[in-house]
């Protein structure tokens, strides 16, 4: 091999190494982690069927996080891309970097803190019924009216509802739905005859039905609260969400939000 030939073979190497670092830092690798040039992206994971939350209409994902996740980004100075995520995976994508938050309907839970950090509550929520109304005297005395009988109690499969009953009702006779959606509809039908859910669902289910007599028992049978998730390492992020929080949360914008998406919140 002569000198030339040895020169450019080695030009030829030192381009290859100086292509795979530079793209390298440039792009997105297969598990998602996020690298240089995207560090101006906020990565939202959202499970969006917990209207009024975060959900679906005319795929566009609309909702209360929805509004408040653009919000954030105005306050962090950073574009927001929301990542759709099977609500059991949440957790698994937040770790491996898929996704920097949660935003999507996440109650605070003991169990779950091992896993996460949790951010500021944004709302106070917990477990309340939507029924028929003609059945309200039936179970006026909310959670307390099924313990001991055989109601059809409709919930949502892996969420606080879900354990709540398993836990709470003594051989509840439980029927798990995958989605909220699905038990309202059994509601109106009378498939199930009580459907427990978190407060702000079922609020929000309480006024779109209305032309079906659904109506809330509105004492909570749990005191929650609702939060956005980031990685246990990630104290930075966290920080500035809690200030995002309790910016909006000093005046009437928080509030307002609130409003604007679960006015029954407000009118009852």
């Amino acid at each position: 091999m002569n000198i030339t030939h040895g020169i450019s073979r080695l030009l030829y190497l030192a381009l290859v190494i100086w292509f795979v670092f530079t793209t390298g830092c440039s792009t997105i690798s297969s598990t998602g982690i996020k690298n240089d040039d995207d560090s101006q992206i906020l990565r939202i994971g959202i499970s969006p069927n917990a209207p009024p939350l975060i959900y679906k209409e005319k795929g566009k994902i609309t909702g209360l996080e929805a509004s408040l996740a653009q919000r954030l980004g105005t306050f962090l100075g950073q574009e927001i891309k929301f990542v759709e995520v099977p609500w059991s995976k949440q957790f698994d994508y937040l770790n491996d970097g898929v996704t920097d938050i949660i935003m999507s309907g996440m109650t605070i839970t003991e169990k779950r803190s091992l896993i996460v950090d949790f951010t500021t509550p944004y709302l106070r929520s917990g477990q309340i019924m939507l029924i028929r109304l003609e059945d309200r005297q039936l179970f006026s005395m909310g959670i307390t009216s099924v313990m001991n009988t055989n109601y059809k109690i409709g919930t949502v499969a892996d969420t606080i509802s879900d354990f709540f009953v398993t836990a709470t009702i003594t051989k509840a006779n439980e029927v798990v739905f995958k989605t909220s959606e699905q038990a309202v509809e059994a509601l109106v039908s009378r498939d199930i005859d009580v459907f427990v859910y978190d407060a702000p669902i079922i609020c929000y289910y309480a006024g779109k039905y209305q032309a079906e007599k659904l109506v809330p028992i509105l004492s909570m049978a749990t005191e929650e609260y609702l939060a956005w998730a980031v990685r246990k390492n990630d104290a930075e992020l966290k920080e500035k969400i809690n200030g995002f929080v309790e910016m909006i949360s000093s005046g009437n914008v928080l509030r307002n939000e609130i409003k604007q998406w679960i006015p029954y919140l407000y009118s009852n």
